[in-house]
């Protein structure tokens, strides 16, 4: 799984807002022109925009993010830490009654890790 990691390049947050898009749209089956459409915008700007021939402003950004069930920050937020990455990338991924589940396994397996420590 590819992780949207800040390289040593300064990207732009349109850059990592790009590379979460093309997660979402990735994992959801979204189309370009359904994710547009829900936006207020078309097809071929969708297009544009993910080929990095212009940016986004904050409230496109927070439209796309919303169609995904996600808020703006957890789109732009890329943590230093690549496994923690790695987890982040993939619950976002997922649809919201998928989170639900995965969600409540970590929830019970740090319960469980918890429980089993204080045991020893």
């Amino acid at each position: 799984m590819e992780l949207p990691i800040l390289s040593p390049m300064a990207q732009t947050l349109d850059d990592v807002a790009r590379a979460q898009i093309r997660k979402w749209i990735e994992s959801t089956g979204i189309t370009q022109t359904a994710l547009a459409a829900r936006i207020g915008r078309n097809q071929a700007w969708m297009s544009r925009y993910l080929a990095a021939e212009f940016g986004a402003d904050l409230d496109t950004l927070h439209k796309m993010a919303q169609v995904f069930g996600h808020s703006l920050t957890s789109m732009l937020d890329i943590p230093k830490d690549p496994e923690e990455a790695a987890v982040l990338t993939a619950y976002r991924a997922l649809r919201p009654e998928a989170r639900n589940i995965a969600l409540n396994l970590l929830q019970d397996w740090s319960r469980a890790r918890g429980r089993g420590r204080a045991r020893r």
